[in-house]
């Protein structure tokens, strides 16, 4: 449950900020940007509902990507999982996850879904959820892992959609 607070409390502040940045709180990056950072310290916080703590400095990478809506195929990011929390946050369009078990769900422009470590997921775009003459899916993916660790980390499919 702690780990849980501290992902949707950081999840929080990372919406907040790249929501900022797509409602005109400034422009959005070249497509493709990423940006890839070490914390220069370690966190303790707890209060409000909000409980963050990392024992050593952590690495922040955060990518903002841009894909054509052309298909199920245009974007797919193959099965994998992320050794820290990893914050989506969907500023155009739909972006469509499939879960373990191939079962799928949406995020849509103004929402943000997050990944818990270990998680196993794919992330596609599928033409058919992407119709309302959007010609593109853009989101931000903020992820968090301790330094010197592969991130993300592909896996074998566990199921076939």
């Amino acid at each position: 449950m702690r780990r849980f607070l501290v992902i949707v409390a950081l999840a929080s502040t990372l919406a907040l900020v790249t929501a900022g940045v797509a409602l005109g709180g400034g422009a959005l990056p070249a497509s493709g940007f990423t940006f890839t950072s070490v914390t220069t310290n370690s966190v303790n916080i707890t209060g409000n509902g909000i409980h963050m703590k990392t024992k050593a400095p952590i690495n922040i990478k955060t990518t903002y990507s841009k894909v054509p809506s052309t298909g199920w195929a245009a974007f797919d990011a193959g099965w994998h999982y992320h050794a820290g929390p990893n914050v989506v946050t969907v500023t155009v369009g739909t972006l469509t996850f499939l879960d373990s078990s191939c079962g799928t769900f949406d995020v849509k422009a103004g929402e943000s879904y997050i990944e818990s470590t270990g998680e196993v997921l794919d992330a596609k775009i599928m033409a058919s959820k992407n119709t309302t003459g959007n010609t593109t899916v853009e989101w931000f993916s903020n992820r968090m892992y301790p330094a010197g660790a592969a991130d993300p980390n592909p896996v074998p499919a566990p199921c076939t959609p």
